[in-house]
């Protein structure tokens, strides 16, 4: 009876190693390849970061208040629809009165959105002439942005089969199906304040302000089967 034991696990044993040994062996041939696609458009979305600050000029004192109101009718003047004006954090009217309370002087941080590098120039010439000299460009952004992001994904999967194609071409071979197929990240495209594989820069000169294209980039490493 031990024999018979000892047989049957040996049995095992064997029929487990030549298992392993099978699943070693598997010599399907394979070819990796990564594909890139990128694609340039320009910010349609553009957030300009306002700050406004209690002061007193000539022993005269301006409020947050009386500040906005003369930020909102020049923006009025431009053409510039005041629902894109709002407040950058909902408590931060509750907070700047605390700190007041406490002898800080009074702040009030807004948003504004616009659409185009032109609105930005203005913007800041006006808020320049209302003597406000906290501001900055926050963040930009596409209305279509995710359409943009799904069709450079497209096409960066359909240049890894277009470069697996050809490269097994050259050596008379096609590729069979896809095995693996992964999304690789590119840190060196993402921005401050933006999702990743975009990137932006505002650039200013004495005439005109502009801003660099926003650039979305995707890459794909996938591994095909030769047929």
């Amino acid at each position: 009876m031990k024999k018979f034991i000892a047989a049957l696990s040996f049995a095992i044993c064997l029929s487990a190693n030549a298992q392993t040994i099978e699943n070693d062996k598997d010599t399907t041939p394979y070819i990796t390849v990564t594909g890139t696609a990128e694609k340039e458009v320009v910010p349609d979305i553009i957030y300009i970061s306002i700050t406004l600050q209690e002061k007193v000029v000539n022993k005269a004192s301006y409020t947050i208040a009386a500040q906005e109101e003369k930020l909102k009718k020049s923006l009025q003047a431009l053409g510039i629809d005041l629902k894109n004006l709002s407040l950058a954090d909902a408590s931060s009217e509750i907070i700047s009165y605390k700190r007041k309370d406490k002898g800080v002087e009074e702040r009030q941080e807004y948003s504004l959105k616009v659409s185009t590098a032109t609105e930005v120039r203005k913007v800041f010439e006006a808020l320049h002439d209302n003597d406000i000299k906290e501001a900055s460009i926050a963040k930009v952004d596409h209305t279509q942005m995710d359409a943009l992001r799904k069709e450079v994904r497209i096409d960066a999967i359909k240049a890894a089969k277009d470069k697996a194609t050809y490269l097994l071409q050259a050596i008379g071979e096609q590729p069979g199906k896809p095995l693996v197929i992964t999304e690789e990240p590119d840190n060196s495209y993402l921005p401050q304040n933006r999702m990743s594989n975009v990137t932006y820069r505002l650039q200013e000169s004495n005439t005109e302000t502009d801003f660099k294209k926003i650039k979305i980039k995707f890459s794909y490493y996938v591994k095909y089967s030769i047929k």
